[in-house]
C-alpha cells in the first residue's frame, strides 16, 4: 500500500514539474509585478510620500496635503503641516 501511494506522489510531482517547464518556457511562468505600478489592483501602493516635517512615508491618499505652486506636500498629521508653515513663514 506505502508504495502504490509513494507512485501516486511521484506521478502527481513529475506532473506537476512538467507544467512548470511548460510555463516557464512560453513566458507565463510567475511574474512579479514591479513595485509602484500604476493601475494595479491589490498592489503596493503607486508611490510613497515623505513629510518634509518628521520624515514619516505614507500613502498620498491618506496624507495630510498642502497645495503650492511649485508643487504639492503631503503630511502625516494637521500639527506637521502647521510647523511646516510656521517655518515657511518665518
Amino acid at each position: 500500500m506505502l508504495a502504490f501511494i509513494v507512485r501516486i506522489l511521484t506521478v502527481i510531482a513529475a506532473l506537476w514539474f512538467v507544467q512548470w517547464v511548460i510555463r516557464m518556457l512560453s513566458g507565463r511562468g510567475r511574474q512579479r509585478p514591479a513595485p509602484g505600478r500604476p493601475g494595479q489592483a491589490g498592489g503596493p501602493a503607486q508611490r510613497m510620500v515623505k513629510d518634509p516635517v518628521c520624515g514619516m512615508y505614507m500613502d498620498p491618499r491618506l496624507a495630510v496635503r498642502l497645495d503650492r505652486r511649485e508643487g504639492d506636500l503631503f503630511f502625516c498629521s494637521e500639527a506637521c503641516r502647521e510647523k511646516y508653515r510656521e517655518r515657511a513663514d518665518a
